[in-house]
């Protein structure tokens, strides 16, 4: 059960009710569970609904490499929210549903090529040490340039933010959320 109110458009004032508008507008559904939570101080929602956005739709890193990363955290921090969620998203932007089924042997798994292992790996570390190896760091470098490493960089600490607000709050997963 979630720790704090999952927060409905009327439970705001007239005017923080635009954020919940803006939502519908540019995803074309409802806020989910997660956004109603945030929604308990809606101005970190607008923002934290901004940033979302815009590493989803507005970044040049390939989205199957962005999705593998994003899944390797929510894996790690044990955040089924976000893994359910990114598991449907990450077979709509091409991930193989084999790979989602062997994302804990990614190191080994035939069904993943350096690059994403390289991805995996780095999001691996930051999720668990923070700190990134060299030779991990090194690896990017052969595949991605500097924008696209920012924006990796950026997207796993986003969802590793994430993570860190939908497990300790406690944000289920909605009565129709599964994995496709």
């Amino acid at each position: 059960m979630a720790r704090l109110p999952y927060v409905s458009r009327e439970d705001l004032s007239a005017e923080e009710r635009e954020v919940f508008d803006e939502h519908e507008r540019d995803r074309g559904a409802p806020p989910g569970h997660i956004h109603r939570a945030i929604a308990n101080a809606p101005n970190l929602l607008r923002r934290f609904s901004g940033l979302a956005l815009e590493l989803r739709n507005h970044t040049q890193l390939d989205p199957r490499l962005r999705e593998l990363a994003l899944m390797t955290v929510g894996r790690i921090a044990g955040a089924e929210y976000e893994f359910v969620h990114h598991w449907n998203i990450a077979l709509n932007v091409g991930v193989r549903r084999e790979q989602l089924e062997q994302l804990a042997e990614f190191e080994r798994s035939p069904v993943f090529n350096q690059h994403e292992r390289a991805v995996m790996r780095y999001a691996a570390e930051v999720t668990t040490n923070i700190k990134v190896g060299d030779r991990t760091f090194a690896a990017l470098r052969e595949f991605l340039d500097n924008r696209r490493i920012m924006e990796l960089a950026m997207n796993v600490a986003f969802y590793n933010a994430v993570v860190r607000i939908i497990v300790p709050i406690g944000v289920e997963l909605e009565p129709d959320a599964r994995k496709n």
